[in-house]
């Protein structure tokens, strides 16, 4: 009934958060901006003007960025991503940017925890394809910096829809604000 879902596509990352079986919207409709959560106080600049957000450290480009990998024109970042991880991950250094980025994820994963305290996590897009890769690793980053962690754990796992379903099931949701903006926000 309290579902806490984080996903990055091509860049960025956003979440969504249900609440006894509801989405929550937040009082403008925009609840949930998971992708500013300082996970690395030094490291790159994210375009909302600060530093470290979950949002450059934990998408495609950070990823590929960490593994010494030039982003090509050839197909998307998120495949590039996933492609690298599925088929390399015996390569030291995409080993170690999956650790760094599963080690940020699984912070700001722990801080949601504790804020939130959802039934469970759903992981979509690249964060899907780091949990398959070090699950162990997300799940003790997570335990072992949160408190509902420490106490037994929040169940973390895959989404089971691909991407385009996502964007449709994003675009369902959003109709109602489409179609009559001040309606669907009173």
């Amino acid at each position: 009934r309290d579902l806490l879902c984080v996903a990055t596509g091509h860049r960025g990352v956003g979440g969504a958060l249900v609440l006894d079986g509801r989405l929550h919207t937040g009082s403008s409709g925009l609840a949930l901006e998971v992708g500013h959560l300082t996970v690395n106080p030094e490291g790159r600049p994210c375009h909302c003007g600060s530093r470290g957000c979950l949002d450059v450290e934990a998408d495609p480009l950070a990823f590929l960025t960490a593994a010494g990998r030039e982003p090509g024109p050839e197909v998307s970042l998120l495949q590039q991503a996933n492609d690298l991880i599925r088929h390399h991950y015996d390569d030291p250094a995409v080993r170690t940017a999956v650790e760094a980025l599963v080690d940020r994820l699984g912070l700001g994963l722990a801080g949601l925890v504790n804020i939130l305290n959802p039934d469970r996590i759903i992981l979509g897009g690249l964060h899907r394809t780091l949990l398959d890769a070090d699950p162990v690793r997300l799940r003790a980053v997570v335990a072992d910096r949160s408190l509902w962690g420490q106490s037994g754990g929040v169940p973390i796992l895959p989404c089971t829809l691909d991407h385009n379903s996502l964007v449709g099931a994003a675009e369902l949701a959003w109709q109602p604000v489409l179609d009559d903006p001040l309606a669907a926000l009173a």
